[in-house]
């Protein structure tokens, strides 16, 4: 694979590797672990990544540089959003009504949200399944 190289007149001469160069993360952290900030710095703007600046924790900031060069390399997976209940299309007192007609059983409340999920927990232990 090319690599590309740092650009002339900056900092260093390292040689950064493209994306796919590594195989697992560790690596990529091993070689990130011995550049300075500065070159780290020259790293994010070679491949114009952006990341969030931390001036009062020197730390916090080559963290926040080092996860963009790490994501940009290994992206996140995308994460796996919440299936949303079928119970969401039904009011409160089309649940009530289904509970009477299921004969469920649940302990009445005066708070809304409450009385919503005895009576949805009631339904679903009468074996009805939202759709």
């Amino acid at each position: 694979m090319v690599k590309k190289k740092a650009i002339v007149g900056k900092v260093s001469s390292v040689v950064y590797p493209e994306v796919g160069t590594f195989k697992v993360d560790k690596d990529l952290k091993k070689m990130y672990k011995k550049l300075s900030d500065d070159q780290l710095r020259e790293w994010i703007e070679l491949e114009g990544l952006t990341w969030n600046p931390c001036d009062e924790n020197p730390a916090i900031n080559r963290m926040r540089m080092c996860m963009a060069i790490l994501y940009l390399h290994f992206p996140k997976a995308p994460s796996k959003s919440k299936k949303n209940a079928g119970w969401k299309q039904f009011t409160i007192e089309d649940l009530l009504m289904i509970a009477t007609e299921r004969a469920a059983v649940y302990e009445f409340s005066d708070h809304e949200a409450i009385l919503r999920m005895r009576v949805i927990m009631a339904i679903k232990a009468t074996g009805y399944v939202a759709e």
